[in-house]
């Protein structure tokens, strides 16, 4: 089980048991305009949330500045990109190979062979690997055409997995033996996962574009699905991108809730860089954008607006900004704004420089955030594999000072730890701070946790528009 879907799968338990809480000893909420027992509570669940926003556009933002190559990501390894797909491809190919291999020493009988027929139909159990495999591979003389289908069972109990299997279409070319003029026709793979795992099961499929004996494909159609088990939050993903070379393409992801609410993505983008992009999440938000990639010429810029559902507050968001990237490894620069509105028209402003330089295999991304009540912050994130990790400060008009490190998910969820102190120079001079706080972020910008003052707890829920609900704990 994937740690990020963990995370999300407990973030999520946590916000619905939060929201069926009793408000007896709630001390704010977006319904009711109460203020605050402790406006230093209020301001620090403000400001974790404000943090979260942050990483949020960051990721966002690094998306859309990579065209194709930042949508292409599925959430089912096996099909997550074109090169994915093939590497999987491969990986079968060989497998395949390697135990049809005493089959095929001794021959195979080909005379007479017409349509889809059976060749090698071999069954092998490998006790190392704790698992059974069998593998199929059926031929047409007439065409040249194959398909090998890998299915492995009766995992060990430890496994997650009760069954996968994977369908290889191919031309190859008649030449039954050598791989070396196959092509990729489709790949189609489907898991089970045993009972009381997250996931019900995955599938994912892959048709690339024509491509020639020995080169790699420049695009085509991936799909992926999951389905998640009856306990889960979510009950299914399903994701479609198709890229096609020098036409453009178009990503889309539907993602269904347990409670029949869904949230939608679509992106649409042209053979230069530039395209569209709009969501709609499970409470209704829209975002709707445009942007113009910086992979191909190193400049690229983005534009998009959030608008709540009808009596949030705030009512909107607007972001807005210019980026070059260093074609040779990546690396951006540039500046972003964002300008929060209100119910009562005013209007929140905001400005994001973003730096980034890459020593070695490690990319690091410094932010610095200012604002124009005197507020600033930063924040570094040290990107690997599945994880970023995250560290920074902030310093509220007053010159209350917030230290914070965080983990930041690939799928755009988060978990955020902070101390709160006087001032920076209390936390220089190594005082205790005043609160602390720990929570967890769902990719949709919704959070749950806990803020620490004086030894009185606090349950904080953070709404996707960045509106608070705190509930003071029982002694």
């Amino acid at each position: 089980m994937k740690t990020k879907q963990v995370l999300f799968y407990l973030l999520s338990m946590a916000m619905l048991w939060l929201s069926a809480c009793s408000s007896d000893n709630q001390v704010t909420s977006p319904d009711n305009n109460q203020k605050p027992a402790d406006p230093a509570v209020q301001a620090a669940s403000e400001r974790g949330s404000d943090i979260y926003k942050n990483l949020s556009s960051f990721n966002e933002i690094s998306k859309l500045m990579q065209g194709k190559n930042g949508f292409a990501n599925l959430d089912v390894p096996q099909v997550r990109n074109p090169k994915a797909a093939m590497s999987f491809y491969h990986e079968i190919r060989r497998e395949a190979a390697i135990q049809l291999q005493p089959a095929m020493k001794r021959g195979a009988r080909l005379e007479g062979v017409t349509g889809d027929s059976v060749i090698f139909d071999v069954t092998e159990r490998d006790s190392a690997k704790g698992v059974s495999q069998r593998v199929i591979l059926t031929y047409d003389a007439q065409s040249g055409e194959g398909t090998f289908t890998v299915v492995r069972f009766a995992f060990r109990d430890s496994h997650p997995l009760d069954y996968d299997s994977t369908v290889v279409r191919l031309d190859l070319n008649f030449t039954l033996f050598d791989d070396s003029d196959d092509v990729l026709k489709s790949l189609e793979n489907v898991k089970r996962y045993k009972p009381g795992r997250l996931i019900q099961e995955e599938k994912g499929s892959f048709i690339p574009d024509p491509y020639s004996p020995g080169a790699e494909p420049d695009g085509g159609l991936l799909t992926s699905e999951i389905t998640y088990s009856g306990s889960s939050f979510i009950s299914k993903t399903k994701e479609r991108f198709e890229y096609h070379a020098g036409q453009g393409g178009n990503y889309s992801k539907t993602t269904t809730f347990s409670d029949g609410k869904t949230h939608l993505e679509s992106i649409t983008f042209k053979a230069d860089g530039t395209g569209t992009y709009s969501e709609t999440k499970r409470d209704g938000t829209r975002i709707e954008g445009t942007f113009d990639s910086a992979d191909q010429d190193g400049v690229g810029s983005f534009s998009q607006t959030i608008t709540f559902p009808a009596g949030h507050d705030p009512v909107s968001v607007h972001e807005a900004g210019d980026f070059t990237m260093n074609l040779a490894d990546s690396t951006l620069n540039g500046t972003f704004s964002r300008e929060v509105t209100f119910k009562d028209g005013s209007v929140k402003k905001e400005s994001v420089t973003i730096h980034q330089s890459l020593v070695g295999n490690v990319k690091t991304t410094e932010l610095a955030i200012q604002n124009p009540d005197g507020s600033s912050g930063n924040i570094t994130i040290t990107e690997s594999l599945d994880v970023n990790q995250v560290a920074g400060d902030w310093t509220d008009a007053d010159g209350t000072f917030t230290k914070f490190s965080a983990e930041n998910y690939s799928d755009g969820s988060a978990h955020l730890i902070f101390d709160v102190y006087a001032s920076q120079a209390a936390y220089n001079n190594q005082e205790k701070p005043i609160l602390s706080g720990e929570f967890d972020f769902a990719p949709d910008g919704s959070g749950s946790g806990t803020l620490t003052k004086d030894g009185v707890t606090y349950l904080v829920t953070i709404n996707p528009d960045g509106s608070v609900i705190i509930v003071q704990q029982s002694s």
